[in-house]
Order: structure tokens, then sequence, then C-alpha cells
């Protein structure tokens, strides 16, 4: 008897090795149909609209665009083919940067389903409004203090978002905590509105001038 279970026993040590595969494999085929988190389509678009009201680039291109012919390349419009210079300001307008801008915010929405809401929310309750009021008084020449015309809830909103950590990452992605280095200030936020307008304006020129064929060094 002693022997029969010896014989046996090889056999069932493969049963049980085999077993255990099978459990290994159905849990990773388990995890692999697992779904992530999934951003609800309405709040992502939402989220759109207030990302491109916080960064008002296309308002603000059409703006420079309108003042100057030659705009973006100033003085150096004159090194670059007509054709050139008509890529690149077709590049640099609204019809162009701001579905590219959409793009990144669903990107970024996607990419954030468990903070949407919260940042969402935080937009809408003033800081994208207020901000990008900034930009675009900024690119008109104005002066004008945008909080002079903000409600105190507005003025929280702006607040939380340039100040609390858990808007750390909208911030970064947005261009807001470049802009602010190491201030903890919600005022310098507010008034840095074009350095956050100019720095972004500065990408996607790069972009533009070399799907326009011109060459990056007149950037400099």
């Amino acid at each position: 008897m002693p022997e029969r279970l010896a014989l046996r026993s090889p056999r069932h040590a493969r049963r049980a090795g085999r077993s255990r595969l099978g459990a290994t494999a159905l849990a990773l085929l388990a995890a692999g149909c697992a779904q992530p988190p999934q951003a609800p389509a309405d709040l992502v678009e939402r989220f759109a609209d207030a990302y491109v009201q916080l960064l008002p680039l296309g308002r603000v291109m059409d703006l420079a665009a309108a003042k100057d012919a030659h705009w973006p390349l100033g003085e150096k419009a004159g090194m670059v083919s007509g054709a050139q210079l008509g890529c690149v300001r077709r590049a640099m307008s609204s019809p162009v940067v701001t579905p590219r801008q959409r793009q990144a915010a669903r990107d970024y929405a996607h990419a954030h389903p468990a903070t949407l809401q919260a940042d969402l929310q935080i937009l809408e309750a003033g800081a994208a409004r207020v901000l990008g009021q900034a930009m675009v008084w900024g690119a008109e020449g104005k002066t004008t203090q945008p909080l002079a015309g903000a409600t105190a809830a507005e003025a929280r909103a702006v607040a939380a978002f340039v100040l609390e950590p858990r808007y750390a990452d909208l911030r970064r992605a947005t261009g807001v905590a470049q802009m602010l280095g190491a201030s903890t200030q919600s005022s310098q936020a507010i008034q840095g509105g074009r350095g956050v307008a100019q720095g972004l304006l500065v990408h996607h020129l790069t972009d533009a001038f070399l799907s326009c064929h011109i060459p990056v060094k007149l950037l400099y």
C-alpha cells in the first residue's frame, strides 16, 4: 500500500500544479477584463468647456492676429514666404488651436477620473472665468484687475485652485504651476495670466513652425 501511494504522488503533484496554474490563469484573465474607472462623457465635455475658458488661447491668438497682419512673426515675417506666413497664422488660430485644447482636456479627464468631479467643480466655480478673463485682458493690453469684478465665491475658487494640493495635477496640466513657481499667492496667478498665455503660445508656435516648414531658429 505505501508503494502505491508513493507511485500516485507524482500524479497528484502534477494535478495540483495544473490546478494552481489554472487558478492563476483565471485570475489574470479576470484582471485583464476588469475595466478601469471611466470618466462620464457629460463631465468630460463640461471639463473641456471649462478648460478652454481657463485657457482661451484661440481668442488670444485671434486678437493678436487682428491687430497685426505680420503676427506671430512680426519683423521676421519678411524672412518667410507669404504662403508660410499664412500657414502659421492659420495654425495659430482658434479653429485649429481650440479643438486641440479640447482634446488635451479630454485626455486629462480620462487620465484623472477620480478627481475629475472636483477639478470641474473648482473651474466652474469661478477659477476658469477669472483666470481666463485675466488672460484675455492681458492680450488686449488692459490693466484691469479681474478680481474687481469677481464675486466672493469666485475669488475663493481662484485661491483654492492656486493653493490647494489636491489641484496640483490640474495646475501642472494647465501651465499654472509652471507660472507660479514657488509662489503661493493667488493674486500672482491672476496677474500672471499673460505669462501663462505667452508660454503656451510659444509651444503652439513651435508646432506651427514645424508643420509650416519654417526654421525654428526664427523664434529666437
